[in-house]
C-alpha cells in the first residue's frame, strides 16, 4: 500500500470538483469582499471533507463495493478498513481545521456537514429517497460555502437550489443503475421499493424543477440578457436529459452522465456570468 492507493480511495476528481465549487460559489456570490486566502481556505476545507466522506463511504460500502464496484481501493484488498477508517477521520479534522481559519459560521457548516456525511455512508444511504436528499443537500451547500469566505449568498443561492434538484435527480438514477448489487445487500433504496418506472418519474419531476429555475434568475431581474443566451442552449440539453428520463430508460449509468455534465455546464454558465458582469 502506497500513497496511490491514499489518493485513489478520496476520488480525487470529485474532491477536487468540490473546491472548485467552493470557489466558484464565492465568485458567484454578489456583494462579497473577495478575500482570496479565505477563498484559498474554503477552497481546502471542501477538498478535504469531501476527500473523507468518500473514504468513509467507501469503508460503509465494502461489501456492496464487492458487487458493484470490485476494482476500487478497499475491495480489491489494497488498504485495510482500519486504516481506511482512520484516514478518513482525519481527512474531516484537517477539514475543520482549516475551516475555523475562515470563521466560525465556516468551521459550523463543516462540523455539520462531516457529520452528515458520516451518517449518511453509515445508514441513510440506504433508506430510500432521505440519503438521496441529503447527499444532494450536501452537494448544494457547497456552493453555499463559498459564501462564507466573502460574506454574501446573494446570487450563488440559486445555483446552490439549482444544483439540489439536478442532483436528486441524478442520485435517483444512480440508484436504478446501481439496484442490483444494492439489493443483494440488503439496502433499500428508491428504486427497489417503488419499482424502476416510478423512480424515473420522479426523477424526472425533480430535473424538471431544475431547468425551470435556470430561469429564475433572468426573470427576477438578477441577471441579464447576457446569463438568458448562455444558458439556454444548457436548458435544451437538460430537456433531451428529461426525454431520455422518459423514453430512453434502458442506460441509466449514460443519464446520470448526462445530468452530471448538465451540472458542470450550469456551474460555468454562472461562473462566466459572474465575471462578465464584474467586468462590465
Amino acid at each position: 500500500m502506497g500513497l496511490k492507493e491514499f489518493v485513489e480511495i478520496t476520488r480525487p476528481t470529485n474532491a477536487l470538483f468540490s473546491g472548485v465549487a467552493v470557489v466558484i460559489g464565492a465568485l458567484v456570490a454578489e456583494g462579497g469582499s473577495l478575500d482570496l486566502f479565505k477563498i484559498f481556505l474554503v477552497f481546502l476545507v471542501a477538498i478535504f471533507a469531501c476527500a473523507g466522506g468518500n473514504t468513509i463511504n467507501d469503508y460503509f460500502d465494502y461489501e456492496i463495493d464487492k458487487i458493484n464496484a470490485p476494482k476500487r481501493v478497499l475491495p480489491r484488498g489494497a488498504m485495510s478498513l482500519n486504516t481506511a477508517y482512520l484516514f478518513a477521520i482525519a481527512l474531516f479534522v484537517a477539514s475543520c481545521i482549516f475551516a475555523y481559519m475562515v470563521n466560525l459560521v465556516a468551521l459550523s457548516i463543516c462540523v455539520v456537514a462531516c457529520f452528515l456525511m458520516y451518517l449518511y455512508a453509515m445508514t441513510l444511504k440506504k433508506t430510500p429517497l432521505s440519503g438521496n436528499l441529503l447527499v444532494s443537500f450536501l452537494t448544494s451547500i457547497t456552493f453555499l460555502y463559498g459564501g462564507t469566505a466573502v460574506g454574501s449568498f446573494k446570487g450563488v443561492s440559486m445555483l446552490a437550489l439549482i444544483s439540489f434538484f439536478a442532483m436528486v435527480s441524478r442520485e435517483i438514477v444512480k440508484d436504478i443503475e446501481d439496484l442490483e448489487g444494492d439489493v443483494k445487500k440488503g439496502a433499500r433504496t428508491l428504486p427497489f421499493i417503488i419499482g424502476q418506472s416510478k423512480s424515473y418519474s420522479i426523477a424526472f419531476v425533480f430535473l424538471l424543477v431544475a431547468v425551470i429555475l435556470l430561469y429564475v434568475p433572468f426573470v427576477t431581474g438578477l441577471y441579464g440578457y447576457i446569463y438568458l443566451g448562455i444558458v439556454t442552449p444548457v436548458a435544451i440539453f437538460v430537456t433531451y436529459i428529461l426525454s431520455s428520463l422518459i423514453k430512453n430508460r434502458e442506460n441509466p449509468g449514460k443519464i446520470q452522465r448526462n445530468i452530471k455534465k448538465a451540472m458542470y455546464l450550469v456551474l460555468l454558465i454562472f461562473l462566466l456570468n459572474a465575471l462578465i458582469y464584474k467586468v462590465v
